[in-house]
């Protein structure tokens, strides 16, 4: 799939982390469709925009990525999902990865991070 193809949505409260999400996203070539700032508007956006990934934070107001998760996989089952995290407690990563994520990224991240996790996922939404 050609990355311009590839619809991604940002679900993260905090701006600044979705602009760098953003930038990074848009200058590999990424057609990033939408962003939110909690859980509850990360699922409607999901829904209504049907991206191939969806960038989710684990710490929200409100309610969590990690709440929503099996709500996205249920309502969304072609998304996948990338969560985005400075949460390293391994309890809540294998809760996420139990759900079925298809990675994950630890802030602070840098951009190749990004540009390599995405493009890992992106490939296996090609096969």
């Amino acid at each position: 799939m050609d990355k311009k193809n590839v619809k991604i949505l940002l679900v993260d409260d905090n701006d600044v982390t979705r602009e760098v999400l953003r930038v990074i996203l848009r200058s590999e070539g990424y057609d990033v469709v939408g962003e939110a700032t909690d859980g509850s508007t990360g699922l409607e956006m999901a829904v209504k925009l049907k991206p191939h990934l969806i960038m989710l934070d684990v710490v929200m107001p409100k309610i969590s990525g990690i709440e929503i998760l099996p709500r996205l996989k249920e309502l969304v089952p072609t998304a996948c999902v990338l969560m985005v995290t400075a949460n390293k407690d391994q309890a809540t990563i294998a809760e996420a990865v139990k759900t079925g994520i298809h990675g994950y990224v630890l802030k602070p991240f840098n951009a190749q991070k990004i540009i390599d996790t995405v493009a890992g996922v992106v490939a296996k939404i090609s096969k």
